[in-house]
């Protein structure tokens, strides 16, 4: 076994100095480069139509949303609130919402969603109220043409109902058939009314794919112009969550239909308990951290609009940026997440990205120049084969060709006769995939010294290029990724990869296909990051670890202005080695200088 080092990053006692680093090899497969960063970059689901109940407080939410440097709002058009019956129809929440953000030069992404009982076929919902049931796709579109007539010079986004796929506002149950139908419906009302106006595909979970496939396939496609996904990872963190992969299932859903702009429309952490986290393990300081460092690794993984859910906290509930303190319409106490996305707003306008890095040190620890023996599991669903027909390096990878051919799940296992030892103190592991468009999920079986086998996911594999797929291994595994019974869901101190395994993604998917694998690689060292972005007349840094460090930085500036959203800019001069040196932590630090 041929072992390589692939360093990034070169630790100093605890003085950490970030190197260049060599740019990807040009036969690799990347996602869509980020887009510039242009004046207001992000945007709020503001709510102020909705969840705003007195106008007299309207203005002092919208003023808030103004002055977080967001220039985006995404606002929800409830049907059941505009036109509680046939005959009647009232416009003054939204008219104000609407007028409201526009004056403050903010642009608006409209939800139409929201149907009243009286135009949905369950009846067991009040005929004024809400229903998450279906609505008749020709009262749907009747509403929409309306609404879009209205707003049309002031909203050129619109978003067709808010997750689809989730049952609570999908009722019975989530129906892809059934939206793929009120899709094409809205969207040609949409389109009819404004043919200048963008549709946006409602806010699906982009982890699964088995909805969107659906929607494509029943032949909804051109009715949409962007996708839009609600990737919510918490409590982990945006990089325990792998944030930066959220929209790699759905773009390989793209390889196939054809290409469209990625818009996350909802992201979040609640500064408590809440809806998707059982404890108060995340605090009002992390969800100000995790909101910079979310926004920054959606925005470098290519996702164009990225909206921070939400403006204001709801009871038990609190994702806002602004505390519930007495209630919706005490909007007296703005959060650290509010000061974090203000900070980050102003500073990063009209900005590019140049690159991220990490401070990992890389070594091959198998190069598949020499397969070995690979047993293949209970499923015979595929073969794992040498082939020098094409490669990341050397001479020769592996082919790992599937056919999966039941609705059910499917997926196959190869076990290596003599498990490949991984370095101590491995934290990332990964290898070079040529993608075949399947979006399966590459797995690894990974045995500690008790004799636990857990499972990681590296990745899905994309389109026809090489790309690395790693993943960081989690502190604590989830059960469902426990191979083995038993066990304590931990890694041991020595730990062998003990199988490759790929998952039919989503389940069910049935097909034959072959990906190629090389270059099997591991990662050690302190977990910290540099997004370097290139302003009009300066270059920024921005670093943050998760455990605090020491960090250094190459400038060609005598001085530098470092600031993060708690704390006022300082000046820093470099030193006798032309480095600037500062501390790191959880909060971003973003450095203004001269690189």
């Amino acid at each position: 076994m041929q072992t390589r080092a692939w360093a990034f990053g070169i630790a100093v006692a605890v003085c950490l100095m970030w190197c260049g680093v060599a740019a990807p090899p040009a036969h690799a497969a990347v996602p869509p480069p980020p887009v510039p960063l242009d004046g207001a970059p992000f945007g709020i689901n503001s709510h102020l139509a909705t969840r705003t109940f007195d106008l007299s407080v309207m203005e002092t939410a919208a003023d808030l949303v103004a002055q977080s440097g967001a220039g985006w709002a995404r606002e929800d058009i409830h049907w059941f609130r505009i036109q509680p019956r046939p005959d009647v129809w009232d416009w003054t929440f939204t008219d104000r919402a609407i007028a409201l953000l526009h004056q403050r030069g903010i642009a608006i992404v409209a939800v139409i969603g929201h149907p009243p009982g009286w135009a949905t076929p369950w009846p067991h919902d009040a005929a004024a109220g809400v229903s998450f049931y279906a609505p008749d796709p020709r009262r749907f579109a009747q509403f929409t043409a309306a609404v879009v007539s209205r707003y049309r010079s002031v909203v050129t986004h619109w978003e067709i109902w808010n997750e689809p796929d989730n049952v609570h506002f999908w009722k019975p149950a989530p129906d892809a058939r059934a939206y793929a139908t009120l899709l094409k419906w809205a969207s040609a009302a949409v389109r009819r009314a404004d043919p200048a106006a963008r549709v946006i595909l409602g806010g699906i979970n982009p982890f699964d794919t088995s909805f969107l496939t659906t929607v494509a396939a029943e032949g909804a496609w051109p009715s949409f112009d962007i996708l839009a996904i609600h990737p919510y990872v918490n409590p982990r963190s945006p990089e325990q969550g792998r944030l930066e992969r959220a929209g790699d299932a759905v773009r390989t859903v793209m390889e196939r239909y054809g290409a469209r702009p990625l818009w996350v429309t909802e992201i979040g952490w609640s500064s408590g308990v809440g809806d998707r986290q059982p404890d108060d393990s995340i605090d009002e300081r992390d969800q100000a951290d995790y909101l910079v460092r979310a926004l920054l690794l959606l925005w470098q993984a290519g996702v164009e609009r990225i909206f921070w859910y939400t403006l204001k906290d709801d009871p038990g509930n609190p994702y806002g940026l602004i505390a519930e303190s007495d209630g919706y319409h005490d909007y007296s106490r703005p959060k650290p997440a509010w000061h974090a996305f203000r900070h980050l707003s102003m500073l990063l306008r009209d900005t590019s990205f140049v690159g991220l890095r990490d401070l990992y040190r890389r070594a091959i620890v198998f190069d598949f120049e020499n397969l070995g023996s690979w047993r293949v599991g209970d499923q015979p669903n595929g073969t794992l084969t040498a082939t020098n027909d094409a490669r990341f390096a050397g001479r020769s990878a592996a082919r790992l060709a599937y056919r999966f051919s039941s609705t059910a799940n499917d997926y196959v296992v190869f076990r290596r006769e003599k498990p490949i030892p991984l370095p101590s103190g491995t934290r990332m592991l990964g290898m070079w995939v040529f993608g075949d468009g399947s979006g399966h999920a590459l797995k690894a079986w990974l045995r500690d010294d008790t004799g636990e086998i857990l499972q990681v996911t590296l990745g899905l594999a994309g389109p026809a290029g090489w790309r690395f797929l790693g993943a960081t291994l989690p502190a604590v595994v989830p059960a469902w990724d426990r191979i083995t019974e038993g066990g304590d869901g931990r890694f041991g101190e020595r730990v062998w990869l003990e199988a490759l395994v790929l998952d039919d993604q989503p389940d069910g998917a049935r097909g034959a296909g072959a990906i190629i694998i090389d270059e099997l690689t591991a990662a050690q060292g302190i977990e910290a990051y540099n997004l370097q972005l290139r302003g009009a007349d300066r270059d920024i840094d921005i670093v943050w670890s998760p455990t605090p460090l020491t960090v250094a930085l190459a400038s060609a500036s005598t001085a530098a202005t470092v600031s993060a959203w708690d704390a006022a800019p300082q000046r820093i001069t470099r030193d006798a080695r032309g480095q600037l040196v500062l501390r790191s932590g959880p909060t971003p630090r973003i450095i203004e200088h001269r690189r």
